[in-house]
């Protein structure tokens, strides 16, 4: 891992109004995109849910959202198409320290790919990311520098190449995990596994509570 995360010295519980603020140029534009929570968050961080091919597919993702909106955490379920749009708005209010750290990032197929493309923005942007979760892309990746920690689920294929690889200026903790065989796994139902997912929620959770220790 990387040293601490940042603290940046707005608050939490303020947070709310400006995601959502923020958020509504890329809703306004296409609502079918993106789903950003809009409730009072009562714990550190932001939560990046990227969907694949399509909104009827990656359906785990809307499910995870439900749960980090369980954990008080703020959260956006989008399409990967639009991942550029949510790396600009959180590079805009990290200028005003508006940014909620931890900053996590979770992707399936598509939105996989698109994972480690928006953390290594973000990263080229002084923004730290603490985790990004990829769930079985469908090509090759790299991730560059300022990403803590970055873990790929994957599900081997002699067709396809599906290993994320460290980039340039790269120095987290990068794991590829292959879960071929593993159960009734596939493709499409990788991002619904509870035991992933359940990972996930745990590892957020401690990545915020380390967060909300600093700002007491």
């Amino acid at each position: 891992m990387q040293g601490d995360l940042q603290v940046k010295p707005n608050t939490s519980f303020l947070f709310a109004a400006g995601f959502v603020a923020a958020m509504s140029s890329l809703l306004a534009a296409g609502p079918a995109l993106a789903k950003c929570s809009t409730f009072k968050p009562t714990r550190p961080g932001e939560v990046y849910l990227i969907r694949g091919l399509a909104n009827v597919f990656s359906l785990g993702m809307d499910t995870m959202a439900k749960e980090f909106t369980k954990l008080g955490i703020q959260n956006c379920v989008a399409n990967h198409r639009v991942w550029t749009g949510l790396a600009q708005d959180v590079i805009e209010r990290n200028y005003s320290n508006a940014v909620n750290y931890p900053v996590i990032i979770v992707g399936h197929s598509l939105g996989a790919g698109v994972a480690p493309k928006m953390a290594t923005r973000l990263g080229k942007n002084d923004i730290e990311v603490a985790y990004v979760v990829m769930y079985d892309p469908v090509e090759p990746t790299q991730v560059g520098k300022n990403v803590d920690q970055i873990i790929n689920y994957y599900l081997d294929s002699k067709s396809k190449d599906k290993i994320l690889r460290p980039g340039s200026g790269f120095s987290g903790d990068l794991e590829n995990i292959d879960l071929r065989g593993q159960g009734n796994i596939d493709h499409f139902n990788i991002e619904d596994n509870r035991q992933l997912q359940q990972i996930v929620y745990d590892r957020a959770m401690e990545l915020s509570s380390a967060i909300a220790a600093k700002e007491q």
